[in-house]
């Protein structure tokens, strides 16, 4: 029956008129953005969202219609905010991303029949490519399909799935290809650094499931006839989900990458003021290094990890404040260093670690230091920190300032050498450990 699915039946494939995708968008938006904006943040929408698909599982699965059109106006009003067009909503898909629930036919909602799974989707913009994963009955069953895309438009992408792969029990099956023609259109409704909505469907394309007659001619045929919601993978999601089929040489592999990885991001951060003359170009180039190490990290829980703590140098980020700082110095004087000082304490040798968390800039003559009391999640890469201190030096003059604030960061990666972190801005900061 897999191989049937993959193969399908020969059949015409109706034409496909790429403007159709954008009417659609432009339809999606008008709907949404008809009234006044909801007084409820992006964040408390996205909240809202899972919060709705919780009780069905991760992904959600059989989701009653009075609960998805609950969960499909709370999507139309996110797709509203949508921050993203264009080459930044193409950029903004790179990495890997979680499937949190759809209404499409399996395996594209996460399972095989009533089989609940692990599906993962690892898309690639430079190369146009992504490929969906889905682990089953403890990865026992792995399927990989792969495909191309294209854009179509502002906010719409064609999509060809080119094959699909089965491992049963470690045992990898002979790929399957696609006939021609099996192609779907994305529009990409909602995109940011850690959430996207995807409104998708068949729209003139092949369908193998219909050749087969397991749906009815017209089910999936419109553009926007299912709804995907997608989170990043954090760290451990991403470390965790099988990037590729299973192989005894899988972790010196992974090792390899790693390290091949690390020199590349450590070469694109070079010369660049810590990324205040970083171009369009090495801003792309960066973030999807950093994703693809990310998805390579050693280190399941990053936080929580001693790794985590010690001295290190900021050498590269998007954090315009820090930009700001290094390019034009502070009041004459220049930027000459840029670091976080992580440590861990606990009284007596025994309870609960404490955690500080001091960033500073340095000038020839002057400082900028913040202090910050912070607290690692026990798994996964969050941490959350709230200001202490802050005190500025220019020359003789030292002033004492409000520390005002608190925030978080995901870290992405981290070893003995590097970490990378993405804040609740969604800025990236690459940071080597001193020496």
């Amino acid at each position: 029956m897999l191989t049937l699915l993959a193969l399908g039946l020969q059949a015409p494939v109706a034409g496909y008129d790429a403007r159709r995708g954008i009417k659609i968008v432009q339809e999606l938006a008008s709907r949404s953005v008809g009234g006044p904006l909801p007084s409820s943040g992006t964040a408390d929408l996205k909240k809202s969202i899972l919060a709705l698909l919780e009780p069905f599982g991760d992904p959600a699965l059989r989701v009653p219609d009075t609960e998805f059109r609950l969960i499909d106006e709370q999507c139309r009003l996110l797709e509203a905010r949508n921050p993203a067009r264009g080459a930044d909503a193409l950029e903004a898909l790179q990495g890997c991303w979680k499937v949190r629930y759809s209404n499409a036919p399996p395996p594209s909602n996460g399972a095989l029949g009533p089989v609940r799974g692990a599906a993962f989707q690892r898309v690639d913009v430079p190369s146009r490519t992504y490929t969906n994963e889905l682990s089953l009955l403890g990865a026992a069953l792995f399927v990989q399909l792969t495909a191309t895309f294209e854009p179509r438009g502002p906010l719409a992408l064609r999509v060809a799935f080119q094959t699909i792969t089965f491992s049963i029990l470690g045992l990898r099956l002979p790929p399957v290809a696609f006939p021609p023609g099996t192609e779907r259109t994305w529009l990409l409704t909602y995109t940011d650094e850690d959430t996207r909505l995807v409104r998708a469907g068949v729209d003139g394309g092949r369908s193998t499931a219909r050749d087969l007659g397991l749906l009815s001619r017209e089910e999936g045929e419109a553009a926007d006839s299912y709804l995907f919601v997608l989170t990043r993978a954090t760290p451990s999601e991403s470390s965790r989900a099988p990037a590729g089929l299973p192989s005894p040489l899988a972790p010196l592999a992974r090792a390899a990458e790693r390290r091949r990885l690390k020199a590349q991001l450590l070469e694109a951060c070079g010369g660049q003021s810590l990324g205040a003359e970083a171009g369009a170009e090495d801003l792309r180039r960066v973030r999807d290094l950093s994703d693809r190490l990310a998805a390579l990290t050693p280190t399941a829980d990053p936080a929580s990890s001693p790794l985590l703590c010690g001295t290190w140098d900021i050498i590269w980020t998007t954090e315009s404040e820090l930009l700001a700082l290094t390019k034009r110095g502070l009041l004459g004087l220049p930027c000459t260093a840029a670091y976080q000082a992580i440590a861990r304490t606990r009284e007596g040798g025994a309870g609960p670690w404490a955690y500080s968390l001091d960033n500073a800039i340095e000038f020839d003559g002057g400082f900028l230091r913040v202090g910050s009391t912070c607290e690692p999640a026990a798994s996964g890469g969050r941490v959350n920190f709230v200001f202490q201190s802050c005190a500025a030096r220019w020359r003789a003059l030292e002033l004492p300032l409000p520390p005002v604030g608190s925030g978080w960061f995901d870290v992405l990666y981290v070893d003995e050498e590097l970490r990378v972190c993405r804040d609740s801005r969604g800025d990236l900061q690459v940071c080597a450990r001193r020496k």
